[in-house]
């Protein structure tokens, strides 16, 4: 199981835009902390989504606490 600090929870959760939610993005990929998943969309390439509890997902997940703490 995942454990995300809540610097990391405070920093990287959604913000609210007009009422609406907005994922932040760290590097490149869009950060749901809800489906725990990092994903990638880009016009012409496939849809790209990592796992917070895989190998890449773990090194996004301590780079981002990196860059906060």
């Amino acid at each position: 199981m995942i454990h995300i600090c809540e610097l990391c929870q405070t920093v990287y959760g959604p913000e609210e835009v007009n009422g609406v939610r907005r994922l932040q993005v760290f590097e490149g990929y869009t950060i749901d902390l809800r489906l725990k998943q990092f994903r990638k969309a880009e016009r012409g390439e496939e849809l790209e989504f990592i796992e917070f509890d895989s190998k890449e997902g773990h090194e996004l997940l301590q780079k981002m606490h990196a860059a906060v703490s």
